[in-house]
């Protein structure tokens, strides 16, 4: 089962394209779809739609300027990124939730979603299916908007310079 699963996650880094890290991976709950957003040492991109075809959405930013919350507290931890498009905006949110499992030995939950908005209201909430072998939510991104001279600072004040 472990190669199985370690297969699904060598094809889903595959998607993202020559040259390109992935940074998040959701398959969308109750639809044939998936969400894919990937970089490389520059730019960000976002990838909406069903699997193996050309996607329905496509939207490309900069790392420096696209709007990245990484993990910022002990428990529950979460991250978000958002894409904008026009007068739409799609945040893809990422939550891990620790449990004490059997003998109290640690187990995380994961939850992920995609939220559109249309001028700040929800047009709709897209939920990930509970497959935590399936998403990749690593520090990737994160070292390279540092290797930019960036510091995340909290949500208060965001990125800023060294």
């Amino acid at each position: 089962m472990a190669i199985v699963l370690a297969l699904s996650a060598s094809q889903a880094a595959a998607d993202c394209g020559r040259g390109n890290i992935l940074f998040t991976f959701c398959d969308i709950a109750g639809k044939d779809t998936v969400l894919r957003v990937c970089h490389d040492d520059f730019t960000v991109t976002y990838s909406y739609g069903v699997a193996g075809e050309v996607p329905q959405l496509y939207l490309s930013e900069a790392i420096a300027t696209v709007d990245y919350h990484p993990w910022d507290a002990p428990d529950p931890t979460s991250g978000s990124i958002t894409f904008r498009n026009g007068e739409y905006a799609y945040e893809v949110t990422s939550l891990f939730v620790t449990q004490a499992f059997a003998d109290d030995i640690p187990s995380a939950a994961h939850f992920g979603w995609v939220t559109v908005t249309r001028n700040g209201e929800i047009v709709v909430k897209l939920e990930c299916r509970p497959e935590p072998s399936r998403y990749v939510y690593g520090g990737s991104l994160y070292e390279r908007t540092t290797a930019m001279g960036l510091e995340w600072n909290g949500y208060e004040r965001g990125w800023t310079e060294y």
